[in-house]
């Protein structure tokens, strides 16, 4: 077995094609995770714009000035110190009924800060409401030495839940759900540098592209034999029906995580050494005040990674299958590449919840971090007496596809009639 075992695994590993395959996806992956960082920009507070490394280490100077616990005294403190700015005449200028900032006072006094304004302002705002002008905190008249911003937070969210849309309008249970969750979450915030977790966080979903590139190396493992014509000389062999088959599907795993695990650590490691990993205990809400998960940016990274995995094995699981099934490898492939990517062809819905619902668990929109935003981090799927989030959804299924999936590997390919 031992020895099957790395004859098989080496059949993959030293393949011309996958070879390139494997080069052309770790290329991909440095490309990819290597151009925010060298895109990334920041303003001094003149105005000039600075870039990659440079506006990193300026937005952690920026950031070190706003560290600190946001207990409602400090955010309505805050938000007086923006509101101060346009009680001097000197700093604003008027077009019609607008009032706003002068560029250099912008510049100098808020935008050095503006992630952290538009957290606060996010709180106040109705949902499903982008507030770039941050004019809710221009406008707001504050309660004495209170912003009332967790109050704020808690009716936001009660009104996100609420609301009627016209694709999926969410049942008492889900909102007895999500309160319950929301509940879970630590208050005040701290707050602090974190650009790198929300990089990651922005780009963990280009790593499709190295699951995908898995796939393209694992098509051929049984669909191979039957081009070849080895498939008569495999299943007539003692071993051909059962280690041979256990030994191709070991070397099939082992190799698609050896490859992931690749991507995965040059991406990581890219981002986090550019980056910093400062802000790692830092908790989500940061990045999106509404989200209803108590984790840190950590935490959350590890669901993230954990998600990629088992979508990664449930697409090794899925296309071990269809090679034993299918006669070519290149079927395999469009097979695989159409489960993956639908949901790029087809768009999520306005108005079809359940279509949405679907599409969210395909690996495209799976490896994609439900956080960044309300709709996806309050994506439930309701049971009769039981509602799950999106995050243990995506869990289940992929662990499931994945166990229902190999014990077939090894039926279809026995059971194939030989030529």
């Amino acid at each position: 077995m031992n020895n099957l075992f790395k004859y098989e695994f080496m059949k993959i590993a030293k393949k011309r094609m996958n070879i390139v395959v494997v080069l052309v996806s770790l290329f991909l992956t440095l490309l990819f995770f290597i151009m925010p960082v060298k895109n990334y920009i920041a303003l001094e507070r003149d105005g000039s714009q600075v870039n990659g490394t440079a506006a990193i280490r300026l937005e952690k100077e920026y950031a070190k000035e706003l560290e600190g616990t946001l207990t409602e005294e400090r955010v309505a403190k805050d938000i007086k110190a923006y509101q101060a700015l346009f009680s001097n005449p000197e700093n604003v200028v008027k077009d019609g009924d607008q009032v706003n900032l002068r560029d250099d006072i912008y510049a100098r006094s808020v935008l050095p800060h503006f992630a952290y304004f538009k957290m606060i302002d996010e709180a106040f705002v109705k949902p499903q409401v982008t507030d770039n002008g941050l004019t809710a905190l221009r406008d707001m008249r504050l309660n004495k030495d209170t912003a009332g911003f967790y109050q704020a937070r808690a009716d936001k969210v009660k009104s996100y839940l609420d609301m009627d849309y016209s694709d999926w309008k969410y049942s008492e249970q889900e909102k007895q759900f999500w309160n319950t969750h929301n509940s879970q979450v630590e208050t005040p915030y701290e707050y602090g540098y974190h650009a790198g977790w929300k990089s990651l966080f922005q780009c963990f979903e280009l790593l499709i592209v190295s699951i995908i590139a898995i796939c393209i190396c694992v098509a051929p493992v049984f669909a191979g034999e039957y081009q070849s014509g080895a498939d008569s000389v495999i299943l007539s062999t003692r071993y051909g029906k059962s280690k041979l088959i256990q030994a191709k599907i070991s070397a099939a795993f082992l190799f698609a995580l050896l490859v992931f695990s690749v991507n995965l650590v040059l991406a990581v490691g890219i981002q986090l050494y550019a980056f910093g990993t400062g802000g790692w205990n830092l908790p989500l809400q940061i990045l999106n005040v509404t989200v209803p998960y108590n984790l840190s940016m950590l935490e959350a990274a590890v669901v993230c990674v954990s998600i990629l995995y088992l979508v990664l094995l449930g697409m090794v699981a899925v296309t071990l299958l269809l090679s034993a099934k299918m006669k070519t490898a290149f079927v395999v492939l469009v097979i695989d590449v159409l489960i993956i990517l639908l949901p790029v062809f087809l768009g999520l819905s306005g108005t079809n919840g359940i279509l949405n619902h679907i599409l969210m668990l395909l690996p495209y929109m799976a490896v994609q971090p439900v956080f960044p935003a309300e709709y996806t981090s309050y994506f439930s799927y309701p049971l009769p007496g039981l509602t799950l989030s999106i995050i243990t959804v995506r869990i289940v299924l992929y662990v499931v596809i994945c166990s229902v999936c190999l014990p077939f590997v090894g039926r279809v390919f026995k059971r194939h009639q030989v030529q």
